[in-house]
């Protein structure tokens, strides 16, 4: 019987510890930009070890709470912020005390080619 006891207590106490660190890392989507102040612009990287195509696509900006925020999608000839994607931050975290959010949206088939759009944010 105590034994039972000390190991419903032992697993209370992990489920809770759990949720608990799940929550230390994780923020609300609110503190990045919405996908209608976000700006793209064609980009071509300069590493030579991304061969063409895969060195093309775009580099965003946004403004949001204060902070700048950068990031480019590598790969694609679409930016993803057209209003068919319905782009919204999917996540947020904080990395090496920077703040990282990621967007998703509407997956779309166009002429046989599936464009799932994703994009990263970075606030510096």
């Amino acid at each position: 019987m105590e034994y039972t006891v000390m190991l419903n207590n032992i697993a209370v106490g992990m489920l809770v510890m759990g949720a608990l660190m799940g929550n230390a890392y994780a923020a609300d989507t609110d503190v990045c930009p919405k996908a209608i102040d976000i700006k793209a612009a064609p980009y071509k990287s300069s590493d030579p070890q991304l061969p063409a195509p895969f060195n093309e696509g775009f580099a965003y900006t946004a403004n949001a709470g204060g902070k700048a925020w950068t990031g480019v999608s590598m790969g694609t000839e679409d930016d993803f912020l057209d209003k068919k994607y319905d782009l919204k931050a999917k996540t947020v975290v904080e990395q090496d005390g920077k703040v990282i959010c990621s967007y998703g949206g509407t997956k779309i088939i166009e002429q046989g080619v599936t464009l799932d759009p994703y994009l990263k944010l970075v606030a510096k």
